[in-house]
């Protein structure tokens, strides 16, 4: 057996009293970012070069999945990266499921399968897919999954409870008192 780590970035806002101090995220409180560890120092993260397209553009595509470090993932979010509220669920998964997985990743990072689109794929979207694609989640089109995790706390929640019920690890780091975090 192995394990798979879904870490999320929780989205928030700078709180009133320090809106000086904090600067907005993108997405703000439906914001927040997710990705899958790939190995020991690498994170597989899908986003955005340049715009972001309003509807899908397959003609010039702007979605890139690539590997980051564990800085450069929560550095998405904030600068002070220990500020970041997270959670990691860690999945177990067969030798099968890894090697499957591997696979995807090195394919996806060649060849980005879809435009980074505010209505289209995103990171809760592109998670979900990558995790379909391994059997931990059921597949589902591709069209409906980015109308099923149109941001990433739907596939939080729905990993959460996963997580309860088949006894799956969570690991919580509270962020910044700065900030007003979404909940689960």
């Amino acid at each position: 057996m192995d394990t798979l780590h879904v870490r999320f970035l929780y989205g928030s806002k700078p709180k009133p009293e320090f809106r000086k101090k904090q600067k907005p995220w993108f997405g703000g409180m439906l914001g927040g970012h997710v990705g899958l560890r790939y190995n020991d120092t690498s994170f597989l993260s899908f986003f955005y070069e340049g715009k972001v397209h309003i509807f899908q553009n397959k003609k010039r595509p702007n979605g890139k999945y690539a590997f980051q470090s564990d800085r450069e993932f929560n550095k998405i979010m904030d600068e002070n990266v220990d500020s970041v509220k997270t959670l990691v669920i860690k999945i177990p998964i067969t030798k099968k499921q890894r090697a499957k997985y591997d696979s995807i990743c090195e394919r996806f990072v060649q060849e980005t399968p879809y435009d980074y689109a505010f209505f289209g794929f995103r990171c809760g979207s592109s998670t979900y897919h990558v995790l379909s694609e391994i059997d931990v989640l059921e597949k589902e089109s591709k069209s409906r999954i980015w109308r099923k995790v149109f941001y990433p706390k739907i596939l939080r929640r729905r990993l959460i409870r996963e997580a309860r019920q088949k006894g799956w690890r969570q690991i919580r780091h509270e962020g910044t008192r700065e900030r007003i975090w979404e909940r689960d």
